[in-house]
């Protein structure tokens, strides 16, 4: 496995990931129908508009298998909600579900956390649905710690969320 910055060509490959992933973790999670039309017209434009135009500070990374196929990606920069004492933020993070539980996810987290830490941020969160409990045993296996609740409006509907935190992220690479 490969891990490395994502370029243009790599959109479909992403929008791919983004897609099969969130309807293979989010079962039980979204409403049903939501997942059966997701489609890449709704995933594509915002992964176009970062490697076209990529924002100061924001990482998007790829995993690839030996074929170079994208199996994952984490997607992150400065946080975004105006937080004053966490800078960073983990935007997003999927893994293609026959690659999940062998460390993809968790090597994807740390070349993260490495160029945040090129970007003079020491301190990251990252908002997951409350009822997606293998996300929050991963966030909790990484070190991060449940510091607040939230909620997620997607598709018009109100979900609960819980914020995960790292006071400093340079534990997370150990």
């Amino acid at each position: 496995m490969k891990i490395r910055r994502a370029v243009f060509d790599d959109v479909k490959g992403i929008v791919h990931v983004h897609i099969e992933s969130i309807k293979s973790s989010h079962v039980s999670i979204l409403p049903q129908d939501f997942l059966d039309n997701l489609t890449h017209e709704w995933s594509t434009p915002r992964f176009t508009e970062t490697l076209r135009n990529p924002p100061k500070d924001v990482s998007l990374l790829v995993a690839e298998d030996e074929r170079g196929k994208i199996i994952g990606f984490i997607w992150g920069g400065p946080e975004r909600k105006g937080d004053t004492e966490y800078k960073g933020e983990i935007y997003a993070v999927y893994v293609l579900s026959e690659f999940r539980g062998v460390g993809v996810g968790r090597q994807l987290v740390s070349a993260l956390v490495e160029d945040l830490i090129s970007f003079n941020i020491d301190s990251m969160l990252v908002m997951v649905f409350e009822s997606n409990l293998a996300s929050r045993r991963f966030y909790e296996a990484m070190g991060g710690c449940e510091i607040r609740e939230g909620f997620a409006i997607v598709n018009g509907e109100q979900y609960k969320d819980v914020v995960y935190a790292w006071n400093n992220i340079n534990g997370v690479l150990s």
